[in-house]
């Protein structure tokens, strides 16, 4: 009989947790569905919060930390030019959930491409002040990125627009960025199904190295 009930609970908790797991994946995949139509800073903020209520809900999960940072992150930057200082608050906020999902999945390179990006979002109060300071955290960052994953095209990608943006005395330039964006490319081509995972970056790579290209050939 006591092999009876320890079967049964066995059995109840199993059906529990694939309840929650159902619930969990049914969230987010409706959140991603969301962040991938957001087109302004409200929509940004709208998805930040389903994230953090998402997060909240499921503390042991990287995923909604991420995108909840993710989407703070954009939102500043839509903030940046009406209200700077607002829109480093909110990257305050940004840093802090990435803070929480490093501490949850520290060998996850997602993580470290987002800490570059929110590096490059300090930068935009000012660039000229405060490049020689941020530049090499935001290098450092991206270098850990690909290290852990070769494959993660958002690591070239993000690399080659900041390489984009620099001046060519300090290495940049579309020289400099462009075989950054075909390295992005390439590996961009080759990801596939990544279903929940971070899949941002392939329309801004093509972009970007057509600007390149062009440029190139004009000269």
């Amino acid at each position: 009989m006591k092999n009876f009930f320890f079967a049964l609970a066995l059995t109840l908790t199993a059906f529990s947790l694939a309840a929650q797991d159902s619930r969990y994946t049914a969230a987010m995949t409706d959140a991603v569905a969301q962040l991938d139509t957001t087109k302004t800073m409200a929509d940004y903020q709208a998805a930040a919060n389903t994230f953090s209520r998402i997060a909240s809900a499921e503390p042991k999960e990287w995923l909604p930390l991420y995108y909840a940072s993710f989407s703070q992150l954009n939102a500043a930057f839509s903030l940046i030019k009406q209200d700077v200082a607002a829109a480093l608050l909110t990257i305050d906020l940004a840093q802090a959930n990435l803070d929480k999902a490093l501490a949850l999945a520290p060998q996850e390179s997602e993580l470290y491409v987002l800490q570059a990006y929110i590096l490059i979002g300090r930068l935009m109060e000012n660039p000229m002040a405060k490049g020689a300071e941020i530049s090499p955290k935001v290098f450092a960052q991206l270098g850990k990125a690909s290290a852990m994953n070769p494959d993660n095209p958002r690591a070239p990608f993000l690399q080659g627009t900041y390489t984009l943006n620099m001046p060519e005395f300090y290495g940049g330039g579309a020289a400099k960025a462009k075989p950054l964006f075909e390295k992005a490319s390439g590996l961009f081509e080759k990801e596939t199904d990544r279903g929940l995972l971070p899949h941002w970056g392939k329309k801004g790579n093509a972009h970007y190295l057509e600007q390149v290209s062009t440029t190139e050939k004009g000269n």
